[in-house]
């Protein structure tokens, strides 16, 4: 007798002979069936129409997610269900519909209020809380027959965002310029301006009408275009019972699913996937040990699954083993914000740090710690200016006002830090000056002090002469020739032009006629205008003029 009761309560973890599994795909959407080709078929259709629907009203026409949507449609469920009305699994989000439901082609609002919910967050940035709430009511009731999309019908506690959002998609007025009004207030601008932009009247004057038309009870449906698709678009394929038992399990049901998970593996089959799901499940009940040791057996099976590797990095405590395990789910999928995250938390390398942050905030816009660390990073970086922007993206992605306040008030106060920075970088600067200028001062000092001592007695060796002194400046160039022309400038300047040795017209700048150390035979002046040829050296500092078309400042002119 014992023995038959195991026998029977063991039947609802097993796939009876007549379970025939057939699978459809398409975008995000996998539907797994055991009731039929044609429910399959539907469901996908229906699920298809309504990505479609969601991305015609916000302006994002192939709406992702970051992991696959799998669709369970069961025959009969025997217990297998998932905690919410999406719910993540060991590799995929997964919603569980019965063969009825899927047969009118429609899962519950909790599902559809769920999958937008879903839909906003993988592929848009962060609205302001009062339209992403309307957009989850609003499409909580859509309706598909066929290809035939319905919308409208009013959600059980309709509201004010509710409301707001119907007029805008059911009103042909504002239908057609509602993208323009969500893009401009994903883009953060301020309500007011988002509405005038895109149907030229203000925040104040449309919310007016959704008030009056919610108190008139004027609740009407309408229909959004559909996406042109048949049943027979999507091609059937088959489902293994090894496939079929582990999407099964995957819904992470418990006890019911830890069973699956173990007879898989005594069956030798998709082992790496049936460890990492018992690596979930006691992740769930917090058993770390275990779930960490699941997670190894997973990887050294070969898993080729990205959250297995974060899961087991997770609780990793060797830096290098948990950074290798999260780059590793970085190769399996890139689109995961949480793999960047979390090498950004345990790299310890300024650059990388900032380099991993930026990476999570991209993949994940939506979150505002993402915005506040990578905020910090680069004002650690002193770049004041990617603080700022950073701080803005942060603000318009808090939807909580004190997170928000934060955020802003930090954003203002990264000016008064570039200011304090740029004043104490100035005042090393001229410090740092200050001190090479009084070393060379002081080498120069004892340069002449060394020659005071070694010529004291006032004696020559006899193989040197005398080296005349010279306190002048030491330009690094010079040019031999004859000087041509000496033109006067504005404000004291001059231009000298020099036909050097090597027939090469040289034009140099005098600045200041008081500072040019001439020196030589003959006459040591002349005048603006053209010169007799005299024979010159002219040393400069070189640095062009192109106004001016010279190329250094006169410095020495010495007469030949």
């Amino acid at each position: 007798m014992m023995r038959r009761s195991l026998l029977i309560l063991l039947l609802p973890f097993a796939l009876t002979a007549a379970d025939h599994w057939v699978k459809f795909a398409s975008g995000p959407f996998q539907v797994f069936t055991d009731a039929g080709t044609r429910a399959g078929r539907e469901t996908l259709v229906c699920f298809e129409e309504f990505r479609h629907a969601v991305g015609e009203v916000v302006g994002e026409p192939n709406l992702q997610t970051p992991l696959p949507v799998r669709i369970l449609v069961f025959k009969n469920a025997q217990g297998w269900t998932t905690s919410d009305a999406i719910g993540e699994g060991r590799a995929s989000y997964n919603i569980v519909l019965d063969e009825k439901a899927a047969g009118k082609g429609a899962a519950s609002p909790a599902v559809y209020a769920a999958l937008t919910r879903l839909f906003l967050q993988a592929n848009t940035a962060q609205m302001p809380p009062a339209f992403e709430h309307g957009l989850v009511e609003f499409f909580s009731t859509y309706e598909v027959k066929g290809i035939h999309i319905t919308v409208g019908a009013p959600p059980p506690a309709a509201d004010l965002d509710w409301a707001r959002i119907h007029l805008l998609v059911v009103d042909p007025d504002y239908f057609g310029k509602l993208r323009v009004l969500l893009f401009n207030l994903r883009k953060g601008s301020a309500e007011d301006p988002a509405y005038r932009n895109a149907f030229n009247k203000s925040s104040a004057e449309v919310e007016a009408q959704v008030k009056q038309r919610f108190a008139d009870h004027d609740i009407r449906t309408t229909s959004i275009s559909s996406l042109p698709m048949a049943e027979r678009d999507f091609p059937e394929r088959e489902v293994s019972d090894a496939d079929a038992r582990v999407a099964r399990a995957d819904l992470l049901s418990g006890a019911q699913s830890a069973a699956e998970y173990r007879a898989l593996i005594r069956d030798q089959v998709k082992i790496a996937e049936d460890w990492e799901g018992l690596g979930m499940l006691a992740l769930r009940d917090h058993h770390n040990p275990e779930a960490k040791e699941h997670f190894a057996a997973a990887m050294a099976a070969g898993s080729a699954s990205a959250r297995c590797y974060i899961e087991y990095a997770k609780l990793e405590p060797d830096n290098a083993k948990a950074s290798q395990a999260l780059l590793k789910a970085a190769g399996i999928n890139p689109k995961l914000d949480e793999i960047f995250a979390l090498l950004a938390q345990r790299d310890t390398d300024p650059d990388k740090r900032l380099a991993h942050w930026k990476a999570a905030a991209d993949r994940n816009p939506r979150n505002p710690a993402y915005w506040q660390a990578l905020a910090d990073c680069y004002i650690a970086d002193h770049n004041y200016d990617g603080a700022a922007k950073a701080f803005t993206s942060g603000e318009q992605a808090a939807t909580d006002p004190a997170t928000r306040d934060r955020m802003h008030h930090q954003r203002v106060a990264v000016e008064d830090q570039r200011l304090e920075y740029e004043e104490a970088e100035r005042r090393r600067k001229a410090e740092e000056d200050a001190r090479d200028l009084a070393r060379l001062k002081d080498q120069a000092r004892a340069e002449v002090h060394a020659l005071e001592a070694k010529y004291s007695d006032g004696k020559l060796p006899p193989d040197q002469k005398v080296v005349p002194w010279w306190e002048g400046p030491k330009p690094p160039a010079k040019v031999t020739g004859s000087l041509r022309q000496s033109e006067c400038l504005a404000g004291s300047q001059a231009r000298l032009t020099i036909v050097g040795d090597d027939k090469k017209i040289v034009k140099l700048l005098v600045t200041d006629p008081s500072k040019l150390s001439i020196e030589g035979v003959g006459e040591l002046t002349f005048r603006c205008g053209a010169q007799k040829a005299r024979r010159v050296t002219v040393g400069y500092f070189p640095k062009i003029n192109s106004r001016l078309a010279t190329v250094g400042e006169a410095a020495t002119l010495a007469f030949q």
